[in-house]
């Protein structure tokens, strides 16, 4: 059916061609939207691949790019400034911001003359830009930096520090917990929410909590993981480590015994058990049970056992999301279903 909705799309649009997706969790009861680019000019078709919204709006490859809607709103760049539109294509919050995040818990992170701040979805600032960095708010408290090279610390809703700034460095909280290092030792450690220490700050190297793991350098600067008590659960045997999504995590060996730095990457499950063998250049967290891998600079996907799904021919490639994923061939883009079956043929 999409193949007949996609064969209309070319008879009326006649030069469209797909440059990302963008979805949304299906819970919240939002429509599914994906970006399209024609004319150098971005709109959005939907979940049937018709046009939701016309190509009206400027495209730039930039860190705003991929458009997306989130909380019933997409930031967009108009001509330089950045501001939100509704699923209709009204300008719902003007432009007036030089960068801008999607929507979370009812707030966005905004930057205006060089500082963050967060606005509501009437546009209206929650919190007045005022800090040098910050990160988008996580179940109700967002890490802030006030001054370049000041200490994090981490405000509620209101912008009232609810952690006073006293960190090197913090990230955003996951399973109830947020990762920040210290200033004496640059060493990280793992926080809750009311800023007491839950897992000392013994590690020189260390990332985010994903399905009740995170990935830690351990002994002889090698990876391992640990759950939310501090206990060793996987041994420290990678070279390096991702978070775990769906089960599985990304991890690096040594490609031979004759390069230990060389790395090849697998995937591996919550026993440190292999369960696809570390043969890829790169490889990225599974989405709807299927993960992209990377070989001789080129993108593919694999399913949950390894097995290729699409060989690794595609000069970029998007994680799977509502069926489909996206996919780049030379200056040509498209959508493929889980088959590896064009849905959507890479157009230019």
């Amino acid at each position: 059916m999409r193949n007949l909705l996609f064969k209309g799309i070319i008879i009326s649009a006649l030069i469209i061609f797909i440059s990302c997706k963008t979805t949304q969790t299906p819970a919240t009861g939002e429509p599914t939207l994906y970006p399209f680019v024609k004319n150098n000019q971005v709109g959005f078709l939907d979940d049937n691949l018709n046009p939701q919204i016309s190509a009206k709006f400027r495209f730039l490859n930039s860190r705003l790019w991929p458009y997306q809607f989130s909380e019933g709103l997409a930031a967009i760049n108009f001509f330089g400034a950045i501001g939100y539109i509704d699923y209709n294509g009204e300008v719902a919050i003007k432009p007036q911001f030089d960068h801008a995040k999607p929507f979370q818990e009812g707030m966005a992170l905004v930057q205006k003359n060089g500082h963050f701040g967060f606005i509501d979805r009437t546009g209206n600032y929650v919190i007045k830009p005022q800090f040098y960095e910050a990160r988008s708010f996580h179940k109700g408290l967002a890490a802030v930096q006030k001054q370049k090279n000041g200490p994090w610390g981490y405000i509620n809703t209101n912008g009232d520090y609810a952690i006073p700034l006293k960190f090197s460095a913090a990230k955003s909280f996951n399973h109830g917990l947020a990762l920040v290092q210290t200033p004496a030792h640059k060493e990280w450690g793992y926080i809750n929410k009311e800023g007491k220490t839950v897992i000392n700050p013994t590690y020189t190297k260390a990332k985010s909590f994903s399905e009740g793991l995170a990935p830690v350098q351990l002994k002889y600067k090698q990876w391992g993981y640990i759950n939310t008590n501090g206990a060793i659960l996987i041994a420290s045997t990678f070279l390096e480590a991702q978070p775990f999504s769906e089960g599985k995590a990304v991890v690096a060996m040594p490609q031979d015994n004759n390069n230990l730095e060389k790395k090849k990457y697998g995937f591996i499950n919550k026993r440190g058990t292999f369960v696809i063998e570390p043969r890829f250049d790169k490889a990225f967290s599974f989405h709807e049970g299927i993960a992209r891998i990377k070989l001789n600079n080129k993108f593919g996907f694999v399913d949950t056992k390894g097995n290729m799904i699409t060989e690794p021919i595609y000069d970029l490639a998007w994680d799977f999301q509502s069926g489909m994923a996206m996919v780049k061939l030379g200056n040509k883009y498209g959508y493929i279903n889980k088959q590896g079956i064009f849905v959507m043929e890479p157009l230019s």
